[in-house]
């Protein structure tokens, strides 16, 4: 599914890119520009999306260090 159509970031590139963040540190400025090849937001749109899905990684992050 595009969460970014301003840019064609699909959600599958953005969880590419959290899969390699280990330890929840990940931005959601740092995701959206390596998902976006450098490119920066034009109307924004999809910004609460792509802070939901950084939040719902670190969340998980979160866990997996508490457990």
């Amino acid at each position: 599914m595009y969460i970014c159509l301003c840019n064609a970031i699909k959600e599958k590139d953005i969880r590419k890119v959290l899969e390699q963040d280990h330890d929840g540190k990940a931005t959601v400025s740092g995701v959206y520009h390596a998902c976006s090849a450098g490119e920066k937001p034009q109307c924004c749109s999809c910004i609460q999306t792509l802070k939901d899905i950084v939040g719902d990684h670190k969340g998980r992050c979160a866990a997996a260090k508490a457990a």
